[in-house]
């Protein structure tokens, strides 16, 4: 059965985002040489990313074009090409349709849809952030590896991704490193409920 891997930054108080969702205190921990290292490698193992409304949007708007800009780095142009290229399953009670090519609207809920997904054939499956949509899938005990950058800045408000979770999800420490930016990346195996 294939996987579903979480890949998301925090603060260290536990904020994925700001209280609009904003960013930029962010990227730069989670862009640093080590991030990238990481990301190229879960990206090899996946065929397949779930994002919600917010980042697809958000991602469409900014990543097609970047693959064409001179000035952008090279991670960027390679992370360009593969949101392109990799198949794209979008969570979204507002959107009627999405435009990015390789991408489609989740079909039922996230629970049924990534079941389905589970089932099927092919490489793991990644959560790109997506906050909301980890969460839901957290909760419904579909999410089977949390790969999170614990950024070294307090936010203080905004989004939490496990404020509210009714069921206690037990962890298994599979990965730590540290970056030199202060950056710690954390990689946790979700235990069965059984274990």
């Amino acid at each position: 059965m294939r996987k579903v891997m979480l890949w998301i930054g925090m603060s260290f108080d536990g904020f994925t985002s700001g209280v609009n969702e904003q960013l930029d205190w962010l990227v730069p921990y989670v862009t640093a040489p080590e991030g990238m290292t990481i990301f190229r490698r879960l990206r090899e193992r996946c065929d397949t990313i779930l994002l919600g409304r917010v980042n697809y949007e958000g991602f469409h708007g900014y990543w097609p074009p970047v693959k064409n800009d001179p000035k952008a780095s090279p991670d960027d142009v390679d992370i360009s090409r593969w949101l392109d290229e990799v198949p794209k399953v979008v969570f979204s009670r507002t959107l009627r349709e999405v435009t990015w090519q390789n991408a489609r609207l989740a079909r039922g809920s996230a629970a049924e849809e990534v079941s389905a997904l589970k089932r099927a054939p092919g490489k793991d499956i990644l959560i790109q952030n997506s906050t909301r949509l980890a969460h839901s899938l957290l909760e419904a005990g579909l999410v089977d590896e949390l790969n999170i950058t614990v950024a070294p800045v307090v936010v203080g408000e905004g989004r939490l991704l496990f404020a509210g979770l009714a069921n206690h999800t037990h962890l298994r420490l599979s990965e730590l490193s540290r970056f030199d930016n202060g950056t710690v990346y954390v990689q946790y195996q979700v235990k069965p409920k059984n274990n």
